[in-house]
Protein backbone atom coordinates (compact mmCIF):
# COMPACT_ATOMS: atom_id res chain seq x y z
CA UNK A 1 0.00 0.00 0.00
CA UNK A 2 1.31 3.44 -0.90
CA UNK A 3 0.43 6.67 0.87
CA UNK A 4 -0.88 9.45 -1.37
CA UNK A 5 -1.79 13.07 -0.72
CA UNK A 6 -5.11 13.64 1.00
CA UNK A 7 -7.52 15.76 -1.08
CA UNK A 8 -7.63 19.36 0.10
CA UNK A 9 -11.19 19.68 -1.22
CA UNK A 10 -14.04 19.87 1.29
CA UNK A 11 -17.41 18.27 0.74
CA UNK A 12 -19.16 21.67 0.87
CA UNK A 13 -17.30 22.80 -2.26
CA UNK A 14 -18.08 19.52 -4.01
CA UNK A 15 -21.78 19.88 -3.24
CA UNK A 16 -21.94 23.45 -4.52
CA UNK A 17 -20.60 22.49 -7.92
CA UNK A 18 -22.43 19.16 -8.13
CA UNK A 19 -25.83 20.80 -7.77
CA UNK A 20 -25.01 23.97 -9.72
CA UNK A 21 -27.10 22.97 -12.74
CA UNK A 22 -29.68 20.87 -10.89
CA UNK A 23 -33.14 21.54 -12.33
CA UNK A 24 -35.09 20.11 -9.41
CA UNK A 25 -35.31 23.33 -7.38
CA UNK A 26 -36.92 21.67 -4.33
CA UNK A 27 -34.24 18.99 -4.10
CA UNK A 28 -31.49 21.51 -4.74
CA UNK A 29 -32.77 23.67 -1.89
CA UNK A 30 -32.95 20.64 0.42
CA UNK A 31 -29.33 19.75 -0.35
CA UNK A 32 -28.16 23.32 0.22
CA UNK A 33 -29.93 23.41 3.59
CA UNK A 34 -28.18 20.15 4.52
CA UNK A 35 -24.60 21.22 3.76
CA UNK A 36 -23.96 21.52 7.50
CA UNK A 37 -24.98 17.89 7.94
CA UNK A 38 -22.52 16.80 5.25
CA UNK A 39 -19.76 18.91 6.79
CA UNK A 40 -20.35 17.50 10.28
CA UNK A 41 -20.29 13.97 8.86
CA UNK A 42 -17.05 14.74 7.03
CA UNK A 43 -15.48 15.97 10.27
CA UNK A 44 -16.58 12.82 12.10
CA UNK A 45 -15.25 10.59 9.34
CA UNK A 46 -11.76 12.07 9.46
CA UNK A 47 -11.64 11.95 13.25
CA UNK A 48 -12.74 8.30 13.34
CA UNK A 49 -10.17 7.37 10.70
CA UNK A 50 -7.40 9.02 12.72
CA UNK A 51 -8.25 7.04 15.87
CA UNK A 52 -9.23 3.81 14.07
CA UNK A 53 -12.83 3.87 15.20
CA UNK A 54 -14.67 3.84 11.88
CA UNK A 55 -16.79 0.96 13.15
CA UNK A 56 -18.42 3.40 15.58
CA UNK A 57 -19.91 5.52 12.78
CA UNK A 58 -23.58 4.73 12.53
CA UNK A 59 -25.00 3.74 9.18
CA UNK A 60 -27.59 6.34 8.25
CA UNK A 61 -29.46 5.87 5.00
CA UNK A 62 -31.11 9.27 4.82
CA UNK A 63 -30.84 12.88 5.94
CA UNK A 64 -34.49 13.64 5.33
CA UNK A 65 -37.43 12.18 3.41
CA UNK A 66 -36.23 13.95 0.27
CA UNK A 67 -32.55 13.16 0.84
CA UNK A 68 -32.88 9.40 1.15
CA UNK A 69 -30.34 6.72 0.20
CA UNK A 70 -31.23 6.84 -3.49
CA UNK A 71 -30.83 10.60 -3.77
CA UNK A 72 -27.61 10.58 -1.78
CA UNK A 73 -26.12 7.89 -4.03
CA UNK A 74 -27.23 9.85 -7.09
CA UNK A 75 -25.08 12.73 -5.94
CA UNK A 76 -22.16 10.50 -6.88
CA UNK A 77 -23.41 8.66 -9.95
CA UNK A 78 -25.40 11.50 -11.55
CA UNK A 79 -23.61 14.58 -10.31
CA UNK A 80 -19.95 13.84 -9.45
CA UNK A 81 -19.21 11.20 -12.11
CA UNK A 82 -21.25 12.86 -14.87
CA UNK A 83 -18.87 14.65 -17.24
CA UNK A 84 -21.50 17.29 -17.99
CA UNK A 85 -21.48 18.64 -14.43
CA UNK A 86 -19.05 21.07 -12.78
CA UNK A 87 -18.49 18.56 -9.98
CA UNK A 88 -16.69 16.23 -12.37
CA UNK A 89 -13.47 18.21 -11.87
CA UNK A 90 -13.25 16.87 -8.30
CA UNK A 91 -13.65 13.30 -9.50
CA UNK A 92 -10.87 13.82 -12.02
CA UNK A 93 -8.51 15.49 -9.55
CA UNK A 94 -8.82 12.57 -7.12
CA UNK A 95 -8.57 10.03 -9.95
CA UNK A 96 -5.17 11.35 -11.10
CA UNK A 97 -3.76 11.82 -7.58
CA UNK A 98 -2.16 8.35 -7.49
CA UNK A 99 1.52 8.59 -8.58
CA UNK A 100 2.17 7.00 -11.97
CA UNK A 101 -1.50 6.05 -12.17
CA UNK A 102 -0.92 3.03 -9.91
CA UNK A 103 -3.59 1.89 -7.48
CA UNK A 104 -2.41 2.80 -3.93
CA UNK A 105 -4.29 -0.17 -2.44
CA UNK A 106 -2.28 -2.84 -4.25
CA UNK A 107 0.62 -0.72 -5.61
CA UNK A 108 0.46 -2.70 -8.82
CA UNK A 109 -2.50 -2.25 -11.13
CA UNK A 110 -3.69 0.86 -13.00
CA UNK A 111 -6.30 3.17 -11.45
CA UNK A 112 -9.67 2.72 -13.17
CA UNK A 113 -12.22 4.18 -10.75
CA UNK A 114 -12.77 5.81 -7.36
CA UNK A 115 -13.35 3.45 -4.47
CA UNK A 116 -15.61 4.46 -1.58
CA UNK A 117 -13.57 3.67 1.52
CA UNK A 118 -16.85 3.39 3.42
CA UNK A 119 -19.32 1.97 0.87
CA UNK A 120 -21.97 4.38 -0.35
CA UNK A 121 -24.58 1.60 -0.13
CA UNK A 122 -24.12 1.61 3.66
CA UNK A 123 -22.98 5.19 4.23
CA UNK A 124 -24.61 7.21 1.43
CA UNK A 125 -23.90 10.50 3.21
CA UNK A 126 -20.22 9.95 2.28
CA UNK A 127 -20.92 9.27 -1.39
CA UNK A 128 -19.16 12.49 -2.51
CA UNK A 129 -16.96 13.21 0.52
CA UNK A 130 -13.41 13.56 -0.91
CA UNK A 131 -11.58 11.75 1.90
CA UNK A 132 -13.91 8.79 1.37
CA UNK A 133 -12.99 8.55 -2.31
CA UNK A 134 -9.78 6.70 -3.16
CA UNK A 135 -8.33 6.13 -6.65
CA UNK A 136 -8.29 2.37 -7.20
CA UNK A 137 -7.92 -0.35 -9.80
CA UNK A 138 -10.96 -2.35 -10.88
CA UNK A 139 -9.96 -5.46 -8.94
CA UNK A 140 -9.32 -3.67 -5.63
CA UNK A 141 -12.59 -1.80 -6.05
CA UNK A 142 -14.42 -5.10 -6.47
CA UNK A 143 -12.47 -7.17 -3.92
CA UNK A 144 -13.50 -4.93 -1.06
CA UNK A 145 -17.15 -5.06 -2.15
CA UNK A 146 -19.28 -3.56 0.64
CA UNK A 147 -17.16 -4.59 3.59
CA UNK A 148 -17.96 -2.64 6.75
CA UNK A 149 -15.56 -2.77 9.72
CA UNK A 150 -16.95 -4.10 12.99
CA UNK A 151 -13.74 -3.39 14.91
CA UNK A 152 -10.51 -1.46 14.46
CA UNK A 153 -8.50 -4.37 13.07
CA UNK A 154 -11.04 -4.75 10.24
CA UNK A 155 -10.20 -1.33 8.82
CA UNK A 156 -8.10 -1.69 5.69
CA UNK A 157 -5.26 0.78 5.28
CA UNK A 158 -6.34 4.21 4.09
CA UNK A 159 -3.93 5.72 1.51
CA UNK A 160 -4.61 9.27 2.74
CA UNK A 161 -3.93 8.59 6.40
CA UNK A 162 -1.82 5.45 6.83
CA UNK A 163 1.91 5.59 6.06
CA UNK A 164 3.56 2.16 6.10
CA UNK A 165 6.41 2.93 3.74
CA UNK A 166 9.06 3.52 6.38
CA UNK A 167 9.52 -0.10 7.46
CA UNK A 168 9.91 -3.33 5.55
CA UNK A 169 6.84 -5.55 5.97
CA UNK A 170 6.20 -7.40 2.70
CA UNK A 171 7.99 -10.75 2.53
CA UNK A 172 8.22 -13.69 0.18
CA UNK A 173 9.34 -17.24 0.79
CA UNK A 174 10.29 -20.00 -1.62
CA UNK A 175 8.26 -23.12 -0.89
CA UNK A 176 9.88 -25.18 -3.65
CA UNK A 177 12.69 -24.36 -6.04
CA UNK A 178 11.78 -26.99 -8.60
CA UNK A 179 9.01 -26.52 -9.48
CA UNK A 180 9.31 -22.90 -8.43
CA UNK A 181 6.55 -22.18 -5.91
CA UNK A 182 6.44 -19.07 -3.76
CA UNK A 183 4.19 -17.28 -1.30
CA UNK A 184 3.90 -13.68 -0.16
CA UNK A 185 3.01 -12.71 3.39
CA UNK A 186 3.08 -9.78 5.79
CA UNK A 187 5.64 -9.56 8.59
CA UNK A 188 5.34 -6.11 10.21
CA UNK A 189 8.26 -4.52 12.11
CA UNK A 190 8.30 -5.26 15.85
CA UNK A 191 8.03 -1.57 16.78
CA UNK A 192 4.63 -1.16 15.10
CA UNK A 193 1.63 -1.05 17.40
CA UNK A 194 -0.48 -4.19 17.48
CA UNK A 195 -3.50 -2.63 15.81
CA UNK A 196 -1.51 -1.51 12.76
CA UNK A 197 0.00 -5.01 12.48
CA UNK A 198 -3.47 -6.52 12.40
CA UNK A 199 -4.80 -3.94 9.96
CA UNK A 200 -2.03 -4.43 7.40
CA UNK A 201 -2.55 -8.20 7.51
CA UNK A 202 -6.27 -7.66 7.05
CA UNK A 203 -5.60 -5.29 4.13
CA UNK A 204 -3.31 -7.88 2.52
CA UNK A 205 -6.01 -10.54 2.83
CA UNK A 206 -8.98 -8.44 1.69
CA UNK A 207 -7.25 -7.35 -1.51
CA UNK A 208 -5.87 -10.84 -2.30
CA UNK A 209 -2.34 -9.48 -2.58
CA UNK A 210 -0.59 -12.83 -2.17
CA UNK A 211 -2.34 -14.09 -5.30
CA UNK A 212 -1.62 -10.90 -7.24
CA UNK A 213 2.07 -10.69 -6.30
CA UNK A 214 2.70 -14.41 -6.69
CA UNK A 215 1.44 -14.38 -10.28
CA UNK A 216 3.79 -11.53 -11.16
CA UNK A 217 6.69 -13.16 -9.32
CA UNK A 218 6.20 -16.46 -11.14
CA UNK A 219 6.31 -14.60 -14.43
CA UNK A 220 9.43 -12.69 -13.36
CA UNK A 221 11.18 -15.95 -12.50
CA UNK A 222 10.36 -17.43 -15.91
CA UNK A 223 11.75 -14.29 -17.55
CA UNK A 224 15.09 -14.52 -15.71
CA UNK A 225 15.43 -18.30 -15.39
CA UNK A 226 17.81 -18.72 -18.35
CA UNK A 227 19.96 -15.79 -17.25
CA UNK A 228 20.27 -17.14 -13.71
CA UNK A 229 21.01 -20.64 -14.98
CA UNK A 230 23.82 -19.34 -17.17
CA UNK A 231 25.27 -17.23 -14.36
CA UNK A 232 25.30 -20.14 -11.95
CA UNK A 233 26.68 -22.64 -14.44
CA UNK A 234 29.40 -20.37 -15.78
CA UNK A 235 30.41 -18.29 -12.77
CA UNK A 236 29.11 -20.04 -9.66
CA UNK A 237 27.12 -19.35 -6.51
CA UNK A 238 28.84 -16.14 -5.41
CA UNK A 239 28.33 -14.32 -8.69
CA UNK A 240 24.70 -15.45 -8.84
CA UNK A 241 24.05 -14.24 -5.31
CA UNK A 242 25.72 -10.88 -5.96
CA UNK A 243 23.61 -10.43 -9.08
CA UNK A 244 20.43 -11.12 -7.10
CA UNK A 245 21.61 -8.82 -4.32
CA UNK A 246 22.17 -5.97 -6.79
CA UNK A 247 18.69 -6.56 -8.19
CA UNK A 248 17.28 -6.36 -4.66
CA UNK A 249 19.10 -3.12 -3.77
CA UNK A 250 17.96 -1.45 -7.00
CA UNK A 251 14.31 -2.19 -6.29
CA UNK A 252 14.50 -1.56 -2.56
CA UNK A 253 15.59 2.04 -3.21
CA UNK A 254 12.38 2.62 -5.17
CA UNK A 255 9.93 0.82 -2.89
CA UNK A 256 10.82 -1.18 0.21
CA UNK A 257 7.58 -3.13 -0.02
CA UNK A 258 7.10 -3.88 -3.69
CA UNK A 259 6.62 -7.50 -4.73
CA UNK A 260 9.85 -7.13 -6.72
CA UNK A 261 11.86 -6.08 -3.65
CA UNK A 262 10.52 -9.00 -1.62
CA UNK A 263 11.10 -11.33 -4.57
CA UNK A 264 14.79 -10.56 -4.99
CA UNK A 265 15.40 -10.46 -1.25
CA UNK A 266 13.96 -13.96 -0.90
CA UNK A 267 16.01 -15.32 -3.82
CA UNK A 268 19.19 -13.79 -2.43
CA UNK A 269 18.71 -15.32 1.00
CA UNK A 270 17.56 -18.79 -0.02
CA UNK A 271 20.63 -21.06 0.10
CA UNK A 272 19.03 -23.79 -1.96
CA UNK A 273 18.16 -21.31 -4.70
CA UNK A 274 21.61 -19.67 -4.88
CA UNK A 275 23.16 -23.14 -4.95
CA UNK A 276 21.31 -23.77 -8.20
CA UNK A 277 18.31 -25.64 -6.82
CA UNK A 278 16.07 -23.96 -9.39
CA UNK A 279 17.86 -25.51 -12.39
Amino acid sequence: MRKIAKPSIKVSAVIDDCIDNMTDIVLKSEIQKSIGVFTTAEFELENKILINELYKIQMKEEISTSLNIDELKKLYTNRLVNKQNKGRKYYDSIFVSAPNGKCPLCSQRIVRALDHYLPKSKYPIYSITPINLVPACTDCNKDKLVEVPTKGEEETLHPYFDDVEGGSWLKMEILHCKPFVIEYFVSPPNDWDELLKKRIKFHFKVYNLNELYSIHAQEEFENIRNQLTELHTSLGNVVLKNHLLDSYYTREKVNKNSWQTAFYYALTNDLNFTNGGFK
